[in-house]
């Protein structure tokens, strides 16, 4: 038989009541603070869920502030571009206008000077910054001032061809801007696939159309020359010589000759359709180039210095008007390539809309985790703590009644 001391009894009951206490007290900070995990130790696995669902609600508020500060560059650049259109309209609208024979050279000096505001109203939107004073359409050096005329009077793009990109998602990065070289260099003038030119010596009253390229276009240099030089077309009654056309290509191979020429009817070779109206005259040609690359500011300057052409004889009308259709179709190129970026801004708000809605909810599904992991039962709790409250109470008494017991109080 086990002999059990005073002592030892005692000091049992006490352990008993320290490790009740130890436990209550446990569960009195559980139901004060709401949460289950006080040290890792307590429960080493839920401990490690923890950490690493705080650290993804960590990187979805990173990213939905990305969200935000992309929508804010975003949205300035699209409001500039706004500009940027307003002001070419504004351009088209004076070209029109001088395009017309009832204005003068006194009067096309006037609308040039506005045409000159408006370039550099356009230069000094090109250079905007953002609230860090980063140039929007630098590319990656934002701290370059992007645009500058030079010495020559031309004008000169100093950023690069880098998009700057932000990670709104964990496998998701969108660009917050455009290269300025794609928004105000990289435009292709004349129709796209080509450009129509007059000789400036033509004496004719002949004015090109700047044309189409259809499916079969080849790109190449081209001429169309003027010649009286063929009598078989000759009229009948009067022996007049028609006037005929001739198209060679770069290489001076000739695609076409003897065409007799009819004013406004399409002309047409190697995917080319364009026309002349008016009467060229024997010995008159004009050329037809693949289009190149050329800046908007470039295509105000054109059109500014077509202007301020003096037109004395009407042999010079025809080229200031040649001039002006020409500026008119660079004009147009340039607003289809802006509206064709603001075109990829829109998209790219509708996808920070997109991906904003997508954080949020899975911000929302990884709070509702973590809460199920961290956040206390309050009722399991609460019962439980009014079970273990009753036992620690029970066991005081308990301790109480067994250390009045004492072996004299039988003798």
């Amino acid at each position: 038989m086990t002999r059990i001391s005073s002592f030892q009894l005692q000091q049992n009951a006490i352990n008993s009541m320290l490790k009740q206490h130890e436990t209550l007290s446990r569960t009195q900070q559980q139901v004060a603070t709401g949460k289950k995990i006080f040290k890792p130790s307590e429960d080493p696995v839920a401990a490690s869920r923890v950490v690493n669902l705080k650290d993804t609600l960590s990187a979805i508020d990173q990213h939905q502030s990305n969200v935000d500060a992309a929508r804010a560059r975003i949205s300035l650049s699209e409001g500039v571009l706004e500009n940027v259109v307003e002001s070419i309209h504004r351009v088209r609208e004076l070209a029109i206008q001088a395009n017309n024979d009832s204005q003068n050279e006194s009067t096309r000096l006037f609308i040039a000077a506005e045409v000159e505001q408006v370039q550099d109203a356009l230069l000094n939107l090109a250079n905007t910054t953002d609230s860090n004073n980063e140039y929007l359409y630098a590319g990656s050096l934002s701290r370059f001032k992007p645009f500058s005329r030079n010495e020559a009077g031309g004008f000169e793009y100093n950023g690069d061809e880098s998009h700057r990109e932000i990670q709104i998602s964990g496998s998701r990065r969108v660009a917050v801007d455009d290269p300025g070289s794609e928004v105000f260099l990289e435009i292709k003038n004349g129709n796209g696939f080509f450009s129509t030119y007059d000789n400036s010596d033509n004496n004719g009253t002949g004015i090109i159309d700047p044309g189409r390229a259809s499916g079969d276009y080849i790109a190449d240099t081209y001429g169309i020359i003027f010649n009286q030089s063929y009598p078989a077309y000759a009229d009948k009654d009067s022996g007049e010589i028609p006037l005929t056309y001739s198209v060679i290509d770069s290489k001076g191979n000739v695609l076409s000759t003897g065409i007799p020429f009819e004013s406004g009817k399409e002309i047409v070779f190697n995917g080319v359709h364009t026309s002349i109206k008016g009467v060229p005259e024997d010995g008159d040609y004009f050329v037809v180039k693949p289009s190149q690359n050329q800046d908007i500011f470039t295509t105000l300057e054109n059109l500014i210095r077509a202007l301020k052409t003096k037109t004395p004889e009407a042999v010079d009308k025809i080229s200031f008007h040649n001039a002006m259709n020409r500026s008119l179709t660079d004009l147009n190129r340039s607003l289809d390539n802006i509206l064709e970026v603001r075109g990829n801004i829109g998209a790219r708000l509708n996808a920070l809309d997109n991906q904003e809605t997508i954080n949020e909810a899975y911000r929302i599904q990884i709070r509702e985790i973590l809460s199920n992991v961290e956040d206390l039962d309050f009722a399991e709790a609460v019962s439980r703590l009014n079970l273990e409250l009753t036992g620690l109470e029970a066991s005081q008494k308990a301790f109480t009644r067994v250390q009045d017991i004492s072996l004299f109080n039988f003798l």
